[in-house]
């Protein structure tokens, strides 16, 4: 049976391909049209792709599985918004600015292009408008939160397990509470809109000036720059206002972010302005794009300590409320073992805590959590009603694209380029790199989720303290408060992070060793965590030789990766677009399959 996955006209719209129970393909649509997120777009280039790489036509598709229960529009999702904003009306002290927030007509719009046969009528001309032929497989619409803990559980490695999801909004749903095991799953809890813990760090990450359900990390990452003054933080109190959290659960106040007048950015509203400026006069809401280059450093023009401050809180608050839920996952479901998916376990500051404090043993985190990896939790869903879902647990992410040497070897010489062979990539490669090159790594195939994990990297030795700022000034031209991620050989984690783990896919943050500090300062932030990617020779054996001949050379099988971009581009996908980000940044050389780039030195 081949079921077609999709995520589709949302956020990181992506496709899967899962036959006769198991995944084969996966791709995410940014790295096609090379517009970051992609928002509202249909996968048709994922679509296309996953199909030709099984070399399958629609014809041969059982069926469509969408992480969207559409089933629930217009009528069941009318009742809850109307519902929900009457009880708004009833409790809030702002009523006029309730009244005010989007009208009627925008909402009635979400509501029709969600029915199931405008949906329906949107995969359709896309499917054709992309070329395919031949009958449209039957479409199933999957409850999104049960997609998201279907991707998490049937790829963990776990046979029983609790699983929380939680993200802006998945219809109605906004957090739910999971166990999974030999009898079969069941919800034990969940949380309806406007409960959402997404809207609330996407409204704050939006209130700092970045691009919300895309730049979530870079408040994480400032974040760590309050630790030092956390205990002098004027937020913590404040906040209560805004998200009240208690011993299993939180509260949160909706017409900060939503139901509210939008006069400045249509994630958080002009109460959350308000509630800002009436403890800090200084801290304005920073315009998307409004940065600097300062010296080659990109920053936000008007980021004050209070934001800081700011950011800092706003994380903590995050994690207190997860630590609660998962506190009560954990009594009500019995199980020691977690999986974590849905946008907001991208948080990997709040991962680890949770690995830390909740009460659990061992941890899952899908590297896909967010939207994008939905799409294999429908076909999951769709395969285990069929009864053909077989164990898919995860050990590497790269189900993507790749290229042969014969495909690349065709695109540099189409390119007009100069390039040699060589016989070991990896021995190459590390030459390279205890040389100080930072190199380029486009090997395999592409992984998925947002992380670098081997197969599109750019690498640099980390002992170096000054390479983080070169990295950020040279080639990806981004803010320099954010971190970068150490990859490490398995055999050698405990030497570098607390409390060693296998975190395979740079999703769980770990305290960092005083050895990793001091010889790898590149890759731990100022809050002394780490964001590690363990590799194992099994998995990974290309990946895993060019660690342990850095290791060699150095004693320290460890590296500084990140993803191969520049700032605000997504990952590269294929030899062209690696081409293009290898002249258009400071990269110093590029290892592409079997084969070598060198830039010439700078006159």
């Amino acid at each position: 049976m081949n079921i077609l996955g999709i995520s589709a006209f949302g956020e990181n719209p992506a496709a899967c391909l899962v036959m006769d129970g198991a995944l084969c393909a996966f791709a995410q649509e940014e790295r096609f049209t090379r517009l970051k997120v992609s928002t509202g777009h249909f996968p048709t280039h994922a679509v296309t792709w996953c199909l030709h790489s099984q070399r399958l036509t629609l014809g041969e598709i059982d069926r469509v599985a969408v992480s969207w229960d559409c089933t629930k529009y217009p009528w069941h999702m009318l009742r809850h918004l109307m519902g929900v904003r009457l009880r708004l009306r009833g409790s809030a002290g702002d009523r006029s600015s309730i009244t005010r927030s989007g009208g009627p007509g925008a909402a009635l719009r979400y509501l029709l292009q969600h029915t199931p046969a405008a949906f329906e009528q949107g995969i359709r001309d896309h499917l054709r408008d992309a070329g395919q032929r031949g009958p449209i497989p039957r479409i199933a619409f999957v409850p999104h939160h049960d997609a998201h803990a279907f991707q998490a559980f049937y790829q963990s490695p776990f046979d029983s397990s609790a699983v929380l999801v939680a993200d802006g909004s998945g219809e109605e749903r906004t957090v739910s509470g999971y166990h999974f095991g030999a009898n079969g799953w069941r919800c034990l809890f969940h949380y309806d809109v406007p409960q959402s813990l997404g809207w609330f760090y996407g409204g704050f990450t939006a209130y700092l000036g970045f691009h919300a359900n895309r730049d979530e990390g870079k408040l994480m990452g400032l974040a760590a720059l309050g630790e030092e003054r956390r205990s002098a933080n004027p937020w913590f109190g404040p906040l209560d206002e805004v998200l009240r959290v208690y011993d299993e659960g939180f509260e949160l106040e909706p017409t900060y972010f939503k139901f509210a007048g939008h006069e400045h950015h249509p994630r958080f509203s002009d109460r959350l302005r308000r509630f800002v400026m009436r403890h800090d006069p200084r801290v304005e809401p920073v315009a998307i794009g409004e940065t600097a280059q300062v010296d080659g450093r990109i920053q936000p023009r008007y980021l004050l300590p209070s934001h800081v401050d700011l950011a800092y809180a706003v994380q903590s608050r995050l994690e207190a409320a997860l630590l609660a839920l998962v506190r009560r996952l954990r009594r009500e479901s019995g199980s020691p073992r977690l999986c974590l998916a849905g946008g907001v376990a991208m948080n990997c500051k709040a991962n680890g805590r949770l690995l830390d404090e909740a009460g659990i043993e061992e941890i899952f985190v899908h590297p896909a959590a967010s939207d994008d990896g939905a799409a294999i939790g429908a076909a999951f869903y769709v395969a285990r009603q069929e009864d053909r879902l077989l164990p898919n647990a995860l050990n590497h992410a790269q189900w993507g694209p790749s290229f042969s040497d014969g495909e690349i070897a065709t695109a540099l010489r189409g390119c007009g380029l100069r390039f040699t062979t060589t016989d070991d990539i990896a021995e190459a490669a590390a030459d390279l790199l205890v040389e100080g090159q930072v190199v380029g790594w486009f090997q395999g195939g592409l992984e998925m989720g947002a992380r670098a994990l081997g197969g599109r990297s750019i690498l640099a030795y980390p002992g170096d303290p000054a390479v983080k700022e070169r990295v950020n000034r040279r080639v990806k031209y981004r803010e320099d408060w954010r971190p970068y991620c150490p990859s490490l050989t398995i055999e050698s984690r405990a030497r570098y992070f607390e409390d060693a783990v296998e975190a395979p896919f740079m999703i769980l943050a770990r305290r960092a060793t005083t050895l990793l500090a001091a010889v790898a300062p590149a890759t731990v932030h100022v809050d002394g965590s780490v964001r590690p990617q363990t590799v194992r020779a099994e998995v990974l054996p290309l990946w895993h030789r060019l660690l342990s001949s850095v290791g060699v050379r150095t004693g320290h099988p460890v590296l500084l990766n990140t993803s191969f971009n520049v700032r605000s581009e997504p990952i590269v996908c294929t030899p062209h677009d690696a081409i293009r980000c290898f002249f258009a940044s400071g990269l110093d050389a590029l290892c592409m399959g079997s084969f070598l780039l060198r830039k010439p030195p700078a006159a």
